[in-house]
Parts: structure tokens; C-alpha cells; sequence
């Protein structure tokens, strides 16, 4: 009996030591292992993708199978800014190699591709600044290698442009459809680029910081500049923009401070975000009709900006789209214009003269700080709060006319603004902000509403020439 038990008990316990390993042999698609430098996830048909590598070998060669499982694809920044890694092979087997998985391992030299491979997606060598010989083993159906430049068959894109090229001009074959994602990230090589007419589509960051590119005449099929395509590109001096062209990414010339001309096309709708901010060449800029958006920090710090021209129609006036832009003297805002963004004009320091449209009902905080030139200025009736620093250091600025409707004036909204003599708060304002008026040097009368609610301790400090204004102290808020 004694040993009847003992032996359930042994058939037991092996069981229990059988039953782990035989869950490790059949993972679950969407579960993780590790198998020594790769941690690896599995998928719907059994085989794995390679997540993450952490070894520091020079020459790594994939294995095709980890764990006994078939690995079938290498997951995006998989072996991301990998310093140690100088050559590598990729076995058959392996059909997807995901967006930028080898980006900025700088001393990577030479890749071998395998046929089987299918899918390339955002250049997953980008960055790989000393990479310039690779190797796709014959019989591949998918990509295609021509003067070290790496292509995929099937949706005629470039995908990689090694910067190590001869530095000089570059013609992309004719029937390329899309120059890729990060294509030629980096590449400071290139003087000068012809794009064929069979290109319909520019990725994001395509160019970015091509350093020595000049010129560019883009194809007509062209509708849309990706993010950050030719940002940094800092020796561009012109570009021709095809009709088609309708928006301009996120950044797409950011940087480009040698970039002195341009001209829009008649059919564009939207400009990105910080899309030609700093291209400090830029002297002039016409918007065309159709434009209703400008995005925040479009044209920040583009300090030779003298004359833009403005579309009617445009409606909103992003943060910060003029900043810094020290050359502008004279804007006309068109009478469609209702938003004026924060720090949509700060820092315009010779900006004299600029209306502000009646549909206007909300000028942000900074919108116009430090426009120290600008004269005078009339605020809409449809603006019911003016914003903390709205005309903060308005040296110049000798008049101003506020709403009938006002309700608040924010802190150091009018504050360094020593050519202001006399004010007129309008009756409906309840609260003065902390410092509005401070410093005003030659600020001689205030006259203030009645049933004023809240004023700050310090709104009308340093204001010397001031006198006779009430006690406000049971208005002051501790």
C-alpha cells in the first residue's frame, strides 16, 4: 500500500515538472520570451518576432529559430542605438523588419537581407551613419539594391540613402513612387536632388537635415510635405512647389535658414505646426485664398520677415505664429480673422502698425508683448478678458482702446508700456490683475470703474506720474 502511494505521489510531482515546460513549448500569440541577448513575442502562426536585442557583439548573426520557435519578423527600434553592433546578418526566414528597427547604431558597416523578406518599414536604418554596404540575397522578390541606395520592388518606395555616398547630385530612378519616411535622414552628401514625376508621396523627416541640399523642384503629383521633410535643411535657397501641394506637415522647413524665397501654391489649405519656423532668410510670404488656419510657431523667428500677406478668410492665428519675426513693420489682418493665439506676435520689435478685426474674441497671454514699436491699439468689443501680458513692454504704444463690455484685465497685461498717459477702463470691468499697469512711467490719469471688484496690490507700481487715485486697499486681494 505504502508503495502504491509513493508511486502516485512520484507520477504526481513529474506531472507538475512536465506541465510548466509543456506551456513553454506552446506559448500563447501575444506572449513574451526571453532567449539569451532576445526577448521575443509570439504570433498568431507560432512563429515570434525579436522585440528587444541587448547584446554588445560586433557581428551578430539572427538566429532563425529561438527557443525552437521560427522568427518570422524583428519588431520596431528593436536594436535601436546599438553602439557595438558593426555588422549583421538577418536569416531567411524573416519576412518584416519594423519602422526604424536599427536606427542610430553608428558604427553598423554592413547588413545582409535575406530573399524572404517582404515587408521594410520606416527606414529602420536611420541615423546608421557608417552603413553603406548592403546585401540582399539573391532570388528576392521584394527589395532591390542600385548604387548602395535601398529600394522596395513592391511599393516602389526608397527606403535608404547611406550618408557615406560621394558627396555631390543625386537622380532617383525614374518610376520610384515614394521617397520613404527618414530616406535620406541626415545625408549632409547630397548638393542637389531630381525627382522624377512618377513620385506621388514625400515621407516625414524624408530630408531632414540634408545639410548641403540647395535646390529642389518637387513633382506635380506632389500633394502633401510630410513632417519635418526638409527640416534642417539649411542651405536650401528655393523650392518649387507644384499646384497640387494642399498642406504642409508639422515642421516640414523648419531650420531652413537660407531659404529666402517661396511661394505657395493657389490650392494650399494648411500649414503645420512650426512648418518654416526660423528660416531666418525668408524676407517676404503670400498665403494664398483657402488658407483659414495658421498653426502655432509657423513662422516663429523668422527674423527677416518684412511683408506677408494674409488671405481673407483665415480664422485663426496659432501661438506664437509670428514670434520673433523682428523685421515685420505693418500686418493687415484680414476682417475673417476670430483667434489670436498666445504669443501670436511677441517679440515683433518693429512692428508699428497692426488692426485688430472686430470678429476677434480672444487675443491669448503675450499676443502682443514686447512689440515695442506698435503705436496704439484697439481692442474688439467681442473681447471680454484682456490676458495676463497681452501688451506687456508696448514701449511706444501711446493710446489704447478697450471694450465697452470688458470684464478683466490680467496680470501685467499693459505693464512697461511708458508712452501710455491716460486709460479708460470701461465700467463693466470687475477685477484688475496684479502689476497691469506697473511701470507705465508716463501714465498721468486712470479712470476706473465703479463697481470694480478686485485690484492687485501692485497693479499700478512704479507709475510716478499717477495721482489722485482712490483708496482701493479694501479691493486688494491678500
Amino acid at each position: 500500500m505504502k508503495k502504491t502511494v509513493a508511486s502516485l505521489l512520484a507520477c504526481l510531482m513529474l506531472l507538475c515538472a512536465l506541465l510548466p515546460a509543456a506551456a513553454a513549448d506552446n506559448p500563447s500569440s501575444g506572449s513574451v520570451f526571453v532567449s539569451g541577448y532576445y526577448t521575443c513575442e509570439m504570433l498568431n502562426d507560432n512563429s515570434a518576432a525579436i522585440v528587444t536585442y541587448s547584446g554588445e557583439e560586433a557581428s551578430v548573426a539572427i538566429p532563425d529559430e529561438l527557443n525552437g520557435i521560427k522568427i518570422t519578423a524583428i519588431r520596431p527600434n528593436a536594436f535601436q542605438a546599438n553602439i557595438e553592433l558593426i555588422d549583421l546578418v538577418i536569416p531567411e526566414g524573416v519576412e518584416e523588419v519594423g519602422d526604424y528597427a536599427f536606427q542610430r547604431c553608428p558604427n553598423l558597416t554592413e547588413v545582409s537581407l535575406p530573399a524572404s523578406l517582404k515587408e521594410v518599414g520606416l527606414n529602420p536604418f536611420a541615423g546608421c551613419e557608417a552603413l553603406s554596404d548592403i546585401n540582399i540575397a539573391e532570388g528576392s522578390k521584394y527589395l532591390l539594391v542600385s548604387g548602395s541606395v535601398l529600394f522596395s520592388r513592391e511599393d516602389r518606395r526608397l527606403i535608404y540613402y547611406p550618408k557615406l555616398l560621394e558627396k555631390g547630385p543625386y537622380e532617383i530612378p525614374d518610376g520610384v513612387r515614394i521617397i520613404g519616411a527618414s530616406a535620406f535622414y541626415e545625408c549632409d552628401n547630397i548638393t542637389e536632388l531630381k525627382i522624377p514625376d512618377s513620385v506621388h508621396a514625400i515621407g516625414k523627416r524624408a530630408f531632414f537635415q540634408c545639410s548641403s541640399l540647395k535646390a529642389i523642384d518637387l513633382p506635380p503629383q506632389i500633394s502633401t510635405i510630410g513632417a519635418d521633410a526638409f527640416s534642417g535643411c539649411r542651405q536650401l535657397r528655393s523650392i518649387t512647389f507644384p499646384e497640387n501641394v494642399t498642406s504642409i506637415g508639422e515642421r516640414a522647413f523648419q531650420d531652413c535658414a537660407n531659404l529666402a524665397e517661396l511661394k505657395l501654391p493657389e490650392k494650399i489649405t494648411s500649414i503645420g505646426e512650426m512648418a518654416f519656423r526660423n528660416c531666418a532668410s525668408m524676407t517676404s510670404i503670400h498665403l494664398p485664398e483657402g488658407i483659414t488656419t495658421i498653426g502655432k510657431n509657423s513662422f516663429t523667428e523668422c527674423k527677416s520677415l518684412e511683408e506677408i500677406t494674409l488671405p481673407e478668410g483665415l480664422t485663426f492665428i496659432g501661438a506664437g505664429a509670428f514670434s520673433e519675426c523682428a523685421s515685420l513693420k505693418k500686418l493687415v489682418l484680414p476682417e475673417s480673422v476670430d483667434y489670436i493665439g498666445s504669443y501670436a506676435f511677441d517679440g515683433c520689435v518693429n512692428l508699428e502698425e497692426v488692426n485688430i478685426p472686430e470678429k476677434v474674441s480672444y487675443i491669448g497671454s503675450y499676443g502682443f508683448s514686447r512689440c515695442s514699436a506698435l503705436k496704439s491699439a484697439v481692442i474688439p468689443d467681442r473681447v471680454d478678458t484682456i490676458n495676463p501680458y497681452s501688451f506687456q513692454g508696448c514701449v511706444s504704444m501711446a493710446e489704447v482702446t478697450l471694450p465697452e463690455d470688458l470684464e478683466e484685465i490680467g496680470i501685467w497685461a499693459f505693464a512697461g508700456c511708458t508712452s501710455l498717459t491716460g486709460v479708460e477702463i470701461p465700467d463693466c470691468v470687475e477685477i484688475i490683475g496684479d502689476y497691469a499697469f506697473a511701470y507705465c512711467t508716463n501714465l498721468e490719469s486712470v479712470t476706473l470703474p465703479e463697481d470694480l471688484e478686485t485690484i492687485g496690490a501692485h497693479t499700478f507700481d512704479q507709475c510716478p506720474k499717477l495721482t489722485g487715485l482712490p483708496d482701493l486697499s479694501d479691493m486688494i486681494e491678500e
